[in-house]
């Protein structure tokens, strides 16, 4: 089984869309996905308008529907990195200086209770973070991959070649990349920046009779850009990305 998150184009916020260029980087990314056709067991997207726009030529593409999932929304948590709570931010907006000295945000459970949350926070961020995993780990149950202690029993008549597609946002496929592998969303969140219409492939390796556990094959991945010849947009991030 492999699941792929995409991130959506380059966004308009001001009107949840796309940017002219985000549109070409959706068609550039449905010129990619088109060879994926008759690999696709299901199609997943974010109620948001940017990542429904993105989805769009993909899947006249590829001859299919999505499914829109409420939890798929951006997972748009407030933060705070100063120690007085002064600077607000999100999740992925934390200042380097004050991030690296919050050992709990590398725990993948506990980072909910790091320093950068409010103590107050019980009201929105955990039934958020609960929300992605319960939501997450329901798509796969529905393609025969059960959650169980950390990793993901699967029934002998699996169809394990199966290709799941989530079109989504930056911030919460990181959340959900994380609960899958087992690790902090923090660290996805400020290490990792997917790039606009990128790319990222987790693939379920079966070492063990009936027991799945997914590794990255790659994060955001941008070649399709490449070969239409665009640019990697900036959009989200806080240096200049590469193009080549």
């Amino acid at each position: 089984m492999h699941l792929v998150f995409v991130r959506h184009g380059e966004p308009d916020y001001s009107i949840d869309s796309l940017t002219p260029e985000g549109f070409r980087e959706a068609d550039a990314l449905a010129a990619r996905v088109a060879g994926w056709r008759g690999r696709v067991a299901a199609c997943y997207c974010s109620p948001l308008g940017r990542a429904r726009r993105t989805a769009e030529p993909s899947l006249a593409a590829l001859g299919m529907e999505a499914e829109t999932l409420p939890w798929m929304a951006e997972f748009t948590i407030s933060a705070h990195d100063r120690p007085d709570g002064s600077r607000h931010c999100v999740t992925w907006d934390l200042l380097p200086a004050w991030r690296t000295e919050q050992p709990k945000l590398a725990e993948p459970e506990g980072w909910v209770d790091a320093e950068p949350y409010p103590r107050d926070h019980a009201g929105e961020i955990v039934p958020r973070w609960e929300g992605v995993k319960a939501g997450v780990d329901a798509v796969l149950a529905r393609h025969g991959y059960v959650r169980a202690r950390g990793v993901y029993r699967v029934a002998p008549d699996v169809r394990r070649e199966g290709l799941l597609l989530f079109f989504c946002h930056h911030g919460l496929a990181c959340a959900a990349i994380a609960h899958v592998l087992g690790i902090s969303p923090s660290q996805l969140w400020d290490d990792f920046f997917l790039a606009p219409a990128s790319v990222t492939v987790l693939h379920s390796e079966e070492r063990e009779p009936g027991i799945a556990a997914f590794r990255c094959q790659c994060m955001g991945d941008t070649s399709h850009l490449r070969a239409a010849g665009l640019p990697v947009s900036r959009a989200g991030a806080f240096g200049e990305t590469f193009s080549l």
